[in-house]
């Protein structure tokens, strides 16, 4: 896309939405090039790192085995609770319920989960975010 002219989009527009077709066209100019590959690999490399990636897995693991979960779709939407209460600061233990009423500590395993999405991934992630639009969109920042 280095041949068309760059979108121009405000601090302003970034932040209260922006229009589906300059949306679609933002996502064609990332697809077209390597940028959303390169999102995707810095957010990879970054979750490896802080070991975000292995917990997970023993995470989903633990809820197969546990029978907290029968299905990997079941074990995902269970992972994705978890890791959103855990961003908001809200996972309460006592909300983690599996159906065995904590017999034989099931219940108690999942505690040790810590599945908060580490902020250096967070912030390494924007970063590549924001190269990547660079290369497809002239942003603008409005002075306050």
């Amino acid at each position: 896309m280095s041949n068309n002219k760059p979108v121009t989009m405000g601090l302003a527009e970034a932040q209260n939405g922006i229009s589906l077709e300059l949306r679609n066209n933002i996502y064609s100019a990332l697809l077209s090039g390597d940028g959303i590959r390169n999102i995707e690999g810095a957010l990879d490399r970054q979750l490896a790192e802080s070991g975000f990636k292995d917990e997970l897995r023993r995470y989903v693991t633990d809820l197969l085995r546990s029978g907290q979960a029968s299905t990997a779709d079941e074990a995902k939407k269970l992972a994705m609770e978890k890791i959103r209460r855990q961003m908001q600061g809200d996972d309460d233990q006592n909300n983690d319920t599996n159906g065995t009423n904590g017999l034989n500590g099931a219940n108690g395993d999942e505690q040790k989960y810590d599945l908060k999405i580490p902020n250096k991934a967070i912030v390494e992630g924007t970063k590549a975010v924001r190269k990547e639009l660079e290369k497809v969109c002239e942003i603008t920042e409005e002075d306050s």
